[in-house]
């Protein structure tokens, strides 16, 4: 299973949200980073033996290899980082996804493996590069906090997606991820009227707990215990949600 996960607009925290479904996801996973905008995970993250990772081994990698051998074998292009996560490393520069333009469908192809992945796929609008992986998803997630504006961009930007997909025999499934302080999460149910109000079928999945501690130290930035943080507890919920759950579908679509 391929599952994306996207913003509308800005950064709702969508590589954090990525970064903790994969480390909790209930069976084997790889967490891929194809945010065309530059990678996060390449400065968060360190290798198995407490070193910085190689860029260039990755999206990088993964994309000069597809040029030559459509079924390049995605395992020789993820690093395993400290903890036992397979990442498969995105590009520092963004310059770098232009460079690569005519591989992502071949790497959105190879992401669909016998194994689960989790792709951070960074802001889609119209000609963003990693939409061909967004698109060729099992299911494509945005992420999002409460607000009226970021609700409004969510919106829009899940009927672009509907209608982009309309006339696809094969269309990802779509959901929400509402990222919320948790004694806020009813806004889970808040949001989930207004996108049907609007005539927008994209269930919301689940709540991640905002807990900006638990991010820190999930992201390297300092030392804290994370198995009982808000964060971790919320993301194991909607992981097994995610992986032992029906695939949210629009309607007519097939895969």
């Amino acid at each position: 299973m391929l599952v994306s996960l996207a913003s509308a607009k800005g950064a709702p925290g969508t590589t954090t949200s990525a970064h903790v479904l994969a480390a909790v996801w209930p069976a084997p996973v790889i967490l891929a980073d194809a945010d065309p905008f530059g990678s996060d995970l390449i400065y968060r993250l360190r290798s198995s033996a407490g070193l910085p990772l190689d860029a260039e081994r990755g999206l990088l990698s993964l994309a000069a290899q597809v040029r030559r051998s459509p079924d390049a074998d995605l395992s020789e292009h993820t690093t395993t980082v400290d903890g036992g996560l397979d990442v498969l490393l995105g590009m520092p520069r963004p310059e770098q996804a232009a460079a690569i333009a005519s591989n992502w469908g071949a790497i959105a192809a190879r992401l669909r493996t016998d194994r689960d992945v989790l792709c951070d796929v960074g802001r889609l609008a119209p000609g963003v590069a990693s939409l061909s992986i967004a698109l060729a998803s099992d299911l494509l997630l945005f992420v999002t906090r409460p607000g009226v504006d970021a609700y409004g961009h969510l919106r829009d930007r899940l009927r672009w997606i509907i209608e982009e997909t309309a006339h696809r025999a094969e269309r990802p499934g779509l959901g929400v991820v509402l990222i919320a302080p948790w004694k806020q999460r009813h806004e889970a149910d808040d949001l989930a009227r207004l996108l049907r109000s609007g005539d927008v079928e994209a269930p919301v999945v689940g709540t991640l707990a905002h807990d900006p501690g638990a991010a820190d130290s999930l992201a390297g930035r300092r030392p804290r215990p994370l198995g009982r943080t808000l964060l971790v507890r919320s993301a194991r919920s909607l992981a097994a949600a995610l992986h032992g759950g029906p695939r949210p579908r629009p309607e007519g679509g097939a895969r």
